[in-house]
C-alpha cells in the first residue's frame, strides 16, 4: 500500500484530497484521475473514518473533499456537513437524475454539485474550479483544528 501522507511543504508534493465513497470501482477511477492531476487522495468508506480523517492532525488537511451522494451505507450528508464545518471545499457527485439529492447537497454547503458523467469527463477541471470558487468566496480552505488557547 502506497503512503499517501506526503508532506505538503515538499516541492511538487501532491495536494491532499479526501474521498468519501463506498463504491470501490468508482473510487479507484477518481483516485487515479486525481493522482495524475497532482493530488494524493485518501479514500474512506465509512462516516466515522471520514470524521477521523478530517480531524487527523498528523497529516496535512485535505485541500478538497469529494463525496459520492449515491454511495450505499455512507452518510454523505454528515460528510458534507463535517467538511463544510472544517472550511474545506466539497465536490458532491451523484446521479444526474436525482435532483432532490443535488439540491440537498447544495443546501448542506457543497461548493460544487455535479453529475457522475461530469466527474468522469472533467474531474481535474471540476476540482480546480471548486478550489477557485472557495478562494474567491473569501473562505480559507482547511480545517480549523484546536491548537490550544
Amino acid at each position: 500500500m502506497a503512503d499517501e501522507s506526503n508532506e505538503s511543504n515538499q516541492p511538487n508534493a501532491p495536494q491532499p484530497a479526501l474521498l468519501l465513497d463506498s463504491d470501490l470501482f468508482f473510487s479507484v477511477k477518481v483516485t487515479d484521475t486525481l493522482k495524475h492531476a497532482g493530488y494524493a487522495t485518501r479514500t474512506v468508506r465509512r462516516g466515522d473514518d471520514f470524521a477521523r480523517a478530517l480531524d487527523d492532525d498528523t497529516v496535512p488537511p485535505p485541500a478538497v473533499v469529494l463525496v459520492n451522494t449515491a454511495a450505499r451505507g455512507v452518510d454523505w450528508r454528515a460528510g458534507i456537513t463535517a467538511a463544510v464545518a472544517h472550511h474545506i471545499p466539497v465536490v458532491a457527485f451523484g446521479s444526474h437524475v436525482d435532483l432532490d439529492t443535488q439540491a440537498e447537497a447544495r443546501r448542506l454547503g457543497a461548493t460544487s454539485v455535479i453529475a457522475n458523467s461530469k466527474l468522469a469527463s472533467d474531474l481535474p477541471g471540476v476540482v480546480a474550479r471548486t478550489l477557485r470558487r472557495q478562494s474567491e468566496s473569501g473562505m480559507e480552505s482547511g480545517p480549523e483544528r484546536a491548537s490550544g488557547p
